[in-house]
């Protein structure tokens, strides 16, 4: 059973929502840092975390108490966890199309939660798509077996 554990406010109007993946794999939790670092207003972008099984994060919930103790916006605008029994196939399109259905931007970016952006990510990507017409814009990743990379 899907659960919205956080849901972003019906007033925000972002520019961009940002949906982020998991399948309980997640060992590091860098990318909020990083997506919470970017040169945009937060208030021009939602952070969406969609989690496929069933895992509640804990260091998830210890970022936004942290937050709330110092009055500071959420790490994430939207948390969801569709709840899909352990086991089950992983359909990583399953994910897409929740994230895309419960976001507001104008603009949607998904990314494997484990990504590392830099600060400029979110405003190259709205300055791409505002200054081009009909534009599908994809990003890759860039993987290297090189241990030092």
């Amino acid at each position: 059973m899907m659960q919205f554990l956080l849901n972003t406010p019906e007033n925000k109007n972002p520019k961009i929502s940002v949906v982020l993946l998991d399948w309980s794999c997640r060992e590091s939790y860098h990318m909020l840092h990083y997506i919470n670092d970017q040169t945009i207003p937060r208030s021009d972008y939602e952070i969406i975390w969609i989690e496929y099984f069933t895992k509640r994060a804990r260091e998830i919930d210890d970022f936004l108490e942290k937050n709330r103790e110092v009055g500071a916006d959420p790490f994430i605008d939207s948390w969801i966890i569709m709840g899909l029994p352990p086991g089950t196939y992983y359909h990583k399109h399953l994910m897409y199309n929740v994230g895309i259905t419960v976001s507001k931007g104008k603009i949607v970016v998904v990314c494997d939660s484990d990504t590392m952006v830099k600060p400029t990510f979110l405003q190259s990507i709205i300055e791409t798509i505002e200054g081009s017409k009909d534009i599908v814009l994809h990003l890759d990743e860039v993987r290297n077996v090189e241990k030092k990379f």
